[in-house]
């Protein structure tokens, strides 16, 4: 009996399009080789499963991968294959690989939270959550905080707590 194979949110080439830069690949990660990419792949793709708590192997028109998952896995796999690439090398913290890292975690963790919904539905819909808007603001004011009234014309002044003609 084997194993059926990983599900994947994103295929090589797309991983290699994301690390090649201007360079034409040349010092990217984006040189190694497919069986590599494919391991960082596994990885990411496993990742945004665990967060999302589903897998989206797409047997389905409600199992098909969201967009998200395969910008999230993108993100995931380029930073695992940049480190097979240098080697457990550190990477500097400004480092676009590490910047849109450090963002993917932030949507794992807000799919995790029920912050995100990750979008369920056939390919090309927009999955649809019900939402609200939470006022955290108690309503603690009102018109007599402020010393104000109603306009009464632009003759008239509030001076003191009385209302006086305008004279000037």
């Amino acid at each position: 009996m084997t194993a059926p194979p990983p599900v994947l949110y994103a295929d090589v080439s797309d991983l290699r399009a994301v690390l090649d830069s201007t360079d034409a690949g040349t010092g990217t990660a984006a040189q190694l080789t497919d069986l590599q990419l494919g391991l960082a792949l596994e990885a990411a793709s496993a990742r945004f499963s665990t967060y999302a708590g589903t897998v989206y192997d797409g047997s389905s028109p409600q199992a098909a991968p969201p967009v998200l998952a395969k910008t999230v896995t993108l993100d995931l796999a380029a930073w695992w294959a940049t480190t097979y690439y240098l080697k457990q090398k550190d990477m500097p913290p400004a480092s676009p690989v590490v910047l849109r890292y450090a963002e993917a975690v932030k949507v794992l963790e807000d799919i995790r939270a029920g912050r995100i919904q990750p979008g369920v539905g056939p390919p090309g819909s927009q999955g649809t959550v019900g939402g609200h808007v939470i006022n955290r603001i108690p309503n603690i004011f009102t018109g007599d905080d402020s010393n104000t009234a109603p306009d009464m014309g632009p003759s008239r002044r509030l001076l003191a707590g009385e209302w006086l003609e305008y004279t000037g």
